[in-house]
């Protein structure tokens, strides 16, 4: 019996998933640190304890204790978003300026990117359909039924938004061949970018909170215009395109995966200041 022999193009192909997939859980885990890092930093900083766990946060001071202020609600509401805002434009504009990307610092940015705008947009989304987190800032800020529905609107539409520009910085990087009548292969972006999606939060997916779920399920309106963007015009942004597996994408790699042990175990044990 012959043994299965894979094509060149599937041969060029694999490499690429293990980097997405690997890139895409270092930056999960990333991003949840960073996030509840900073809204952990603003809660003590305001006297509400708290510890940083896997799901999420858990604050030990009630709700009825007087340092649950007006101010205090906002603040801490709005830490985890902000800071997502900050990263996700800080680590596109390192993209789009950095001349010479690995493979797996290409992949790395472009999950980082997916997973902090999905933490702005998708977070509000979810928010207010459970009635939590900044569904409340809505509340004490007086804002009506129709404009938070107005607002979750708008929080879908910035997704997309947010999603055709960094399709577009897709399309600027990957090769032709993986390219189909000036669009990205279905097969391609299936394999690339959405099993290693659906990877991710199958190994995740214990730890997680219901409401942290829906929001990475949101995450799929940023990859989905990939899938019709088109390559843009010559005058426009120029990119190298993505490199073949290189020995430093092997360290790379190895380095991202002890990162996400280390943050897994870190979280695991529980985080306060």
């Amino acid at each position: 019996m012959k043994g299965i022999r894979l094509s060149t193009t599937q041969k060029e192909i694999l490499p690429i998933v293990v980097v997405s997939f690997v890139s895409a859980l270092f930056a999960w885990y990333l991003e949840r640190l960073l996030s509840g890092l900073t809204t952990l930093y603003f809660s003590y900083d305001l006297n509400i304890k708290a510890v940083l766990h896997l799901s999420g946060i858990t604050f030990f001071t009630l709700t009825s204790s007087p340092v649950w202020t007006h101010d205090a609600i906002i603040t801490i509401n709005l830490a985890a978003p902000i800071m997502n805002l900050f990263l996700g434009l800080i680590i596109m504009a390192i993209f789009i300026f950095s001349k010479r990307k690995t493979q797996s610092m290409t992949f790395f940015m472009l999950w980082i990117m997916i997973y902090s705008f999905t933490g702005i947009f998708g977070s509000f989304v979810e928010n207010n359909l459970a009635r939590t987190g900044l569904y409340t800032v809505s509340r004490l800020m007086d804002i009506g039924v129709i404009f938070q529905i107005i607002f979750i609107v708008l929080s879908l539409y910035f997704l997309y938004i947010m999603g055709l520009a960094i399709g577009k910085l897709v399309m600027l990087i990957i090769p032709e061949k993986f390219k189909q009548e000036d669009r990205i292969k279905t097969s391609f972006f299936l394999i690339v970018f959405v099993f290693p999606w659906l990877l991710v939060l199958a190994v995740s997916f214990r730890s997680l909170s219901v409401s942290t779920v829906l929001t990475y399920l949101l995450g799929f309106i940023v990859m989905l215009p990939f899938n019709w963007m088109q390559k843009p015009e010559k005058r426009g942004l120029h990119m190298k395109m993505l490199p073949g597996f290189l020995q430093i994408d092997v360290f790379s790699l190895l380095v991202y995966l002890f990162g996400v042990l280390l943050i897994h175990q870190m979280l695991g044990a529980g985080m306060t200041l």
